[in-house]
């Protein structure tokens, strides 16, 4: 029951977060905040391996990042294509997770936690970088994608 809670929470997330993605346009691909920040397709195409790792690591146990560079994901087309892509996969990987597989704990990083903390953390992640995105947008004069949230 709690494995299908928090999997329905990440889709309903990756849904919400698929309009923020598909805002992405050439023009905004490598404008910053400030020199010592990111680009703000280098923060989504963070943040779109970052599902995978989590994924991954959850499902298979390893913990490898994907690799990702603006050298090969050079437009946002191709940008958001990798979204949607990764989203089928991290479905894929997420399957496999149940309230049994969720209760177990995971070692080697910061301290131990459990799948279903590192789920969260999957999600805290991510809400961390769409706040990023919707400050980019704005600093560029672009309204960022409004996410419905139940209140």
């Amino acid at each position: 029951m709690l494995a299908n809670f928090l999997k329905s929470a990440i889709n309903r997330h990756l849904e919400e977060t698929k309009t923020v993605i598909e805002q992405l346009t050439d023009d905004l691909f490598e404008k910053q905040a400030s020199k010592e920040t990111r680009k703000t397709a280098e923060i989504i195409l963070h943040m779109i391996r970052s599902y995978e790792f989590y994924s991954r690591g959850l499902s298979k146990g390893e913990w490898i990042p994907a690799p990702y560079s603006l050298e090969k994901y050079n437009t946002a087309k191709k940008v958001i294509s990798l979204f949607y892509e990764v989203v089928k996969i991290t479905n894929k990987y997420l399957e496999n997770l149940t309230d049994e597989t969720i209760m177990e704990e995971v070692e080697g990083f910061n301290r131990i936690a459990t799948k279903g903390e590192i789920l969260l953390e999957l999600l805290e992640h991510s809400i961390h970088h769409r706040g990023q995105l919707a400050v980019y947008y704005r600093l560029s004069k672009k309204k960022p994608a409004e996410i419905k949230y139940i209140i």
